[in-house]
């Protein structure tokens, strides 16, 4: 080693002096950690203070950083003197740095005292307590977030209480809108029923003119609330939420859906996630200028039971569903080709996942025309664990339309019965297979099957190396569910883990299979083309002629 070239703990020395490297090693580490980090040395400390109040979800940690503060009770916490301009001026090099907040006023938590808010209010020396702050999650009694809200916030979330229903929310829904006018997303959470606030929701959202995203709790989105939506240039994502912070709302606020809309409705929106029935799903994508640039589709098939407020078009399709188990008490709970009709103009459509407890009335030639009309889909999930599980229309033959049409597939989810398999599959049959390419997940949920070899082998014909095999449920058993339900799932679930766990072998078996395959067919085609040349020599050796006063060569 030369005598001036650096040690080895000198070059790893330099490099924790990197600010990129050391702001990705402090973002995995804990408060404590971080704390002691900041003490190390200047450069340090920056990088450690940054990570430190970047995101807060503890108020009472940085209204400590303000003044000192006292526990009141055993929840409580209030100031033990009011914050000075000094004390604001030490604030300032921390709130500055607060990227996210977070507030949660909970059982779990500790409460911060109304009049710590007040006191802050009154006593700060600038508008923006936390001017760098970009997202603001508020689930707390709404007057306290107003003095956090300036127009630099791009992501809001907020618990809305059911005191809405008898207090009208403009008041805070004009703080939002004229306080915070760049909005990119805002996520409501409630279970208020949207028909007592659905006017000034239509208020607020109408002065976001740069909103992208929007979350709402079930049966938020109702008709008129749909048509304020349409008219929003830059809107890309409506969506909501299963979970139960989310809320939930009145499905009977949803009856009927049936927006109207007009030129130029969705001009951006691209993911779209709906509740709603078969009649109203299908109006929404087929009613005049629909959203045209949907790639993304997720609706969530509810059964209102309400016939007196469905139009009487919709009740005559709904006669005419096929039954898919017998002893139904109606035609409606069937979902057909019929009611995927609409869908079907989505040509660019790169998402769907239908749920939905009875199995789809799908056969195959209904399947060749989805596969067909939707070549862009990346992600397609046709309700692969229905509760009725009894019986399906589908084979696995129901798989070949989407490897042939759909080559940039890469998560399909199904239900169907793959007791019919032909094992062993001939070799004609084998040949005029089309694999899929780019398939990375199979989720079969609770299909039909009892020999899994044979499963296995047909599989082995269609899955590209690497491609998962899934199955099972995300549902919970309730009274609805039929008697043996879960030994039944269960025993399917056991059969498709041993397809699951023979594939990747039978799939790199079939591809060296193929790959021998396609080395004698070079080989082949280099002996025909020897076999060409010798006959070609042949043929002029036969049919030369040598003129020896000319020295020519005549054939």
């Amino acid at each position: 080693m030369a005598a001036n070239s650096p040690l080895p703990h000198a070059k790893m020395y330099r490099v924790l002096y990197i600010p990129e490297l050391l702001d990705m090693i402090f973002g995995m580490l804990d408060h404590d950690s971080n704390s002691n980090n900041a003490r190390v040395c200047r450069q340090w400390s920056e990088i450690a203070l940054d990570s430190l109040w970047r995101d807060v979800d503890q108020l009472e940690r940085l209204f400590g950083v303000l003044a000192p503060l006292r526990r009141v009770g055993k929840d409580e916490y209030e100031f033990e003197r009011l914050p000075e301009s000094d004390d604001w001026k030490r604030f300032e090099k921390y709130a500055g740095r607060v990227r996210r907040l977070v507030y949660h006023s909970s059982a779990d938590n500790p409460k911060i005292r109304k009049s710590m808010f007040d006191d802050v209010a009154r006593t700060r020396t600038r508008i923006d307590v936390l001017p760098n702050m970009h997202t603001l999650q508020w689930y707390a009694p709404l007057s306290l977030c107003v003095m956090f809200m300036h127009a630099g916030v791009k992501h809001f979330s907020v618990f809305l209480p059911v005191e809405l229903e008898t207090i009208s929310p403009r008041p805070f829904f004009q703080d939002i809108a004229s306080r915070m006018p760049k909005l990119t997303s805002i996520d409501f959470r409630s279970d208020v029923s949207v028909r007592a606030i659905e006017e000034e929701m239509r208020g607020l959202l109408a002065q976001l003119p740069m909103l992208r995203k929007i979350t709402f709790p079930r049966y938020y989105l109702t008709s008129k609330i749909a048509e304020t939506l349409s008219r929003l240039e830059n809107l890309g994502i409506i969506e909501f939420q299963y979970h139960d912070e989310q809320g939930c709302g009145d499905p009977s606020d949803m009856i009927p859906f049936a927006p109207e809309f007009e030129k130029g409705a969705f001009p951006s929106l691209w993911d779209h996630s709906m509740t709603t029935s078969f009649a109203d799903a299908a109006r929404f994508l087929d009613v005049a200028y629909a959203p045209p640039n949907l790639t993304m589709l997720y609706i969530r098939f509810e059964h209102y039971r309400n016939p007196i407020r469905d139009p009487p078009h919709a009740l005559r399709r709904r006669r005419e569903l096929p039954r898919t188990q017998p002893g139904q008490d109606g035609d409606e709970f069937t979902i057909s080709i019929d009611t995927l009709k609409p869908v079907l103009k989505l040509p660019n459509l790169t998402s769907l996942e239908i749920i939905h407890q009875h199995p789809l009335a799908l056969k195959q030639e209904d399947i060749e025309v989805l596969a067909a009309a939707w070549p862009a889909l990346e992600t397609l999930m046709l309700n692969n664990e229905p509760v009725h599980l009894t019986s399906s229309h589908l084979s696995l033959d129901a798989l070949l339309p989407f490897a042939k049409h759909c080559t940039k597939l890469h998560h399909l989810g199904l239900f169907l019965d793959a007791t019919s398999v032909a094992s062993p599959i001939s070799p004609s049959l084998s040949l005029t297979l089309t694999p899929f390419t780019s398939l990375k997940k199979l989720s079969m949920g609770v299909s039909i099957i009892d020999d899994d070899r044979a499963v296995a082998l047909f599989l082995s014909h269609l899955l590209p190396e690497g491609c998962t095999v899934d199955c099972g449920i995300t549902w919970e058993e309730t009274e609805d569910v039929q008697d043996g339900i879960v030994e039944t799932v269960s025993r399917r679930c056991e059969a498709w883990t041993k397809v699951a766990k023979f594939l990747p072998v039978l799939v790199g078996l079939r591809m060296e299979e193929r790959e021998r395959t396609r080395a004698m067919e070079r080989e082949l085609d280099d002996l025909r083309m020897r076999a060409e040349v010798v006959r070609g020599s042949q043929s002029l050796a036969n049919g030369v002629r040598l003129e020896l006063n000319s020295m020519c060569i005549l054939i």
